[in-house]
């Protein structure tokens, strides 16, 4: 387990919680971010602007969106909107809505745990985006998105900060989309030591969410400690802002898969293909097929629905990401059948975040994709399990929910 840290930073204040902390980021489309900015114009999210935000004929260039970035970022700190915490802070953070609270622990770990292994991955990153949020550091010089990493429930954890909740938090808001947001900080010396004591016990850690970030920190860190003459290994830009949850309170779901076209096959001869890898029933009624089970899938093919269950094969893997749904889709039909072999860069494939629901899945048939493939969600064992190994998963294998809001904590770089 990685020694966690108290840190210095801003908390958004009380009175400015529900005009400033941003919506969840990666939940929402370039096109909707720019006009929420747009319409929110004290929001967070305009420390946070893209150049894929922007139309091409007002689009400015990076650097130029850094500095606005940066220099939004100065105005919120000195205009009342955040409040410095007294002193290095730990910060027990809870999200969520009626039908699901989870609690976490906000705090430091070093970049190197990361390095080293200590922080486990299970997904792979692009240079390119590494650079760009490493050149977001260097210039606009904060970090406000918890990356978030969980660990095997342990109750005595659980109870210790369940105590600590009992007193009043220092925030305590629901967002516009109906999200609760507290947050409990935790200045004195003695309770942060004896709950680093606490996760000093606990054997392993996975990150969840945050692999560009927790990539790009490292090579921020890396930048700083060649042009520093004596690094600091206490310094800000050596560590990581985190979010600590117990892996029995997350929430996954799962990202289905949409297909422009059936690759030459018509709806017999697709159908007569899937048969021979899956046993294939055909739904009555029009309502979506949400998957009950690991390997089995909804299909949406000629404005109707199928059920799809995997054939027992020869053999079994070792690997365990070869158990995962999401591969099964693309070793059994998106490249065999449907011809797609780049999971990332074929624009005939698209994905739908589970978080988006039925209408995510509606948009997508009234939009012309002609298959759409509904999956059961990825466990946390079986993401855990591909850790573990050190392997990686397929792309979009895994959406959590709910994500942690930037714009709660701000700590400088």
């Amino acid at each position: 387990m990685p020694e966690i840290n108290a840190f210095d930073s801003y908390l958004v204040a009380p009175s400015h919680a529900e005009s400033i902390v941003t919506p969840a980021y990666d939940s929402v489309s370039p096109e909707q971010r720019r006009q929420f900015a747009d319409a929110n114009p004290d929001n967070f999210i305009n420390t946070m602007r893209l150049p894929e935000d922007f139309s091409e004929e007002v689009r400015p260039t990076y650097e130029q969106l850094l500095t606005a970035n940066r220099n939004h970022l100065q105005k919120l700190l000195h205009n009342g909107a955040f409040t410095r915490t007294p002193g290095p802070s730990l910060f027990i953070y809870q999200l969520g809505t009626q039908q699901h609270l989870q609690t976490g622990l906000v705090c430091e770990v070093s970049v190197d745990d990361y390095k080293n292994g200590a922080l486990k991955k299970h997904e792979n990153t692009h240079s390119v985006k590494e650079d760009l949020l490493a050149r977001y550091q260097e210039v606009v010089g904060a970090a406000s998105s918890p990356i978030c990493v969980t660990y095997a429930q342990d109750h005595e954890i659980d109870a210790y900060l369940t105590g600590l909740m009992q007193h009043t938090p220092n925030l305590d808001f629901i967002t516009d989309d109906g999200e609760v947001q507290r947050v409990w900080q935790i200045t004195d010396s003695g309770v942060q030591k004896d709950i680093q004591q606490l996760f000093a016990k606990v054997n392993a850690t996975y990150v969840t969410d945050g692999h560009h970030r927790a990539a790009s920190g490292l090579r921020y860190a890396e930048l700083m400690r060649a042009r520093e003459k004596q690094p600091d290994e206490r310094a800000p830009y050596n560590q990581l802002l985190v979010a600590l949850f117990p892996d029995n309170q997350l929430n996954l779901l799962p990202f289905h898969r949409c297909v422009r076209d059936l690759n030459g096959h018509n709806v017999e001869s697709l159908l007569t293909e899937l048969s021979q890898r899956f046993n294939v029933t055909r739904l009555e009624g029009g309502d979506i097929h949400e998957p009950a089970a690991h390997g089995e899938f909804g299909m949406w093919l000629d404005n109707r629905w199928y059920q799809l269950n995997r054939k027992p094969s020869d053999g079994q893997s070792n690997n365990p990401v070869d158990s995962l749904d999401v591969t099964i889709l693309q070793n059994d039909i998106f490249h065999p059948i449907l011809g797609i072999t780049d999971v990332r860069g074929d624009n005939r494939l698209g994905y739908i975040a589970g978080v988006s629901g039925d209408a995510g899945i509606d948009q997508c048939c009234r939009e012309g994709w002609q298959l759409i493939f509904t999956c059961h969600a990825t466990s946390i064992e079986q993401l855990m399990a591909v850790a573990d190994a050190h392997a990686l998963m397929p792309p979009k294998s895994t959406y959590f929910d709910p994500k942690p809001r930037s714009g709660i904590f701000v700590r400088l770089k």
